[in-house]
């Protein structure tokens, strides 16, 4: 313990380069903590949002099947639709348990300056989704608007209220508030689905068709079936959207190690360079310490413990920054990532900071080999004489 008294001693005296050292230390974990917590989050919350669709294979337009996904899971335009012939043939399909088709939409609101997100939608639909409860009632007429509970309490609205959709100059009726469920339909605003596909323009199609399987065992076998008759659509089992989306994350993940990379060798040399120059500056001050008896062994520890506390505050202070920035860098990696889920994506986990941890301090062990070795070997005799 009188090493590290000792090290935090002089690394205190050189206030101005050990905070540049710390900083660099600390940058290389903050990239490292946010990776492996953003990749074990983005990979909770996709399955999560996959498995709230009570759904197994999710059918949607030809075109990227992730952005396609995506639309379905956030909401918002998309550009081609499925005809509702597709699922009156999907629905005779043997395999073929439960199946809704979902027509969405959105319209931008200038005054709150983001889109809202509008699902025609029918009684197969809350077949799928157990968890649902509803204040108030159901669609009782094709007037009817029910609202997720996030939107209800943006809106000021409760059953019975009137609900103006503005830009399509039409008067609709609450007749309910989807109580909180924590997934992406906490946002929506729900209509029948015809009258969706009245007032929208849109008869007669759809944007995505969800599928329970009778059978979890033939869902593969379902799947094949349905892509030999629908040729012209994007068939798929979500956990295979979810394995797809993973490798994605894999790759990617290349990319952000480099990064790290990058940013631990330079916090490596940053260590090195300044503990080595913190010995060429204490060169006769260590000199005296060999000639008074302490040995080559009690030099490299005091040397060394320095690097053990630059590594050690550099990754606590990593870990705590990349937490107060979640939000920051969150958007920044979802900028690389683009089908990202809703929710907390960097968070606090302690096996992360584990990890984290147990990294810088590696890192710090091993910048500090150099600087240590080469104080414990200078000569008692020629260090005193040093000017």
């Amino acid at each position: 313990m009188i090493w590290f008294k000792l090290a935090l001693k002089n690394i205190l005296r050189r206030k101005t380069r050990s905070i540049f050292t710390l900083l660099g230390i600390a940058v290389a974990i903050t990239v490292l903590y946010s990776l492996l917590e953003f990749q074990k989050n983005y990979e909770r919350g996709l399955r999560d949002e996959l498995y709230s669709l009570g759904a197994h294979i999710m059918v949607v337009p030809k075109g990227c099947p992730y952005e396609a996904a995506t639309i379905a899971l956030h909401g918002g335009k998309w550009p081609r639709y499925i005809n509702e012939d597709n699922m009156a043939r999907i629905l005779k399909q043997p395999g073929v348990g439960k199946a809704a088709g979902i027509i969405m939409d959105a319209i931008f609101d200038r005054e709150i300056k983001r889109n809202k997100i509008y699902l025609g939608i029918d009684e197969n639909y809350v077949s799928l989704r157990r968890d649902w409860k509803i204040s108030g009632s159901w669609f009782p007429d094709s007037n009817s608007i029910i609202l997720g509970s996030t939107v209800a309490v943006e809106e000021n609205k409760k059953p019975g209220d009137e609900y103006f959709l503005k830009e399509k100059n039409i008067t609709l009726r609450v007749s309910g508030v989807l109580q909180r469920t924590n997934s992406q339909d906490d946002g929506f605003y729900f209509l029948p689905q015809k009258t969706m596909q009245r007032i929208f323009g849109l008869e007669g199609k759809l944007v995505v068709i969800l599928i329970q399987a009778r059978d979890i065992e033939g869902i593969d076998k379902l799947t094949m079936t349905i892509k030999e008759n629908e040729k012209d659509l994007n068939i798929f089992p979500l956990s295979e959207l979810l394995t797809n989306m993973t490798r994605i994350i894999q790759s990617t993940k290349v990319f952000i190690f480099a990064i790290v990379l990058v940013a631990v060798l330079t916090a490596m040399m940053g260590i090195l360079n300044t503990i080595l120059m913190a010995v060429f500056e204490r060169t006769k001050e260590i000199g005296m310490m060999k000639a008074m008896g302490a040995s080559q062994a009690d030099i490299f520890r005091l040397i060394w413990a320095e690097t053990v506390i630059f590594g050690i505050g550099g990754g606590i202070f990593g870990i705590l920054l990349s937490v107060i920035m979640a939000k920051i860098i969150a958007a920044f990696l979802t900028t690389i990532l683009p089908y990202a889920p809703k929710g907390t994506l960097i968070g606090f986990s302690w096996s992360a900071l584990t990890v984290s941890l147990i990294f810088s301090l590696i890192m710090g062990l091993l910048s500090g080999i150099y600087p240590a070795a080469k104080a414990s070997s200078v000569k008692p005799m020629i260090a005193i004489r040093t000017e």
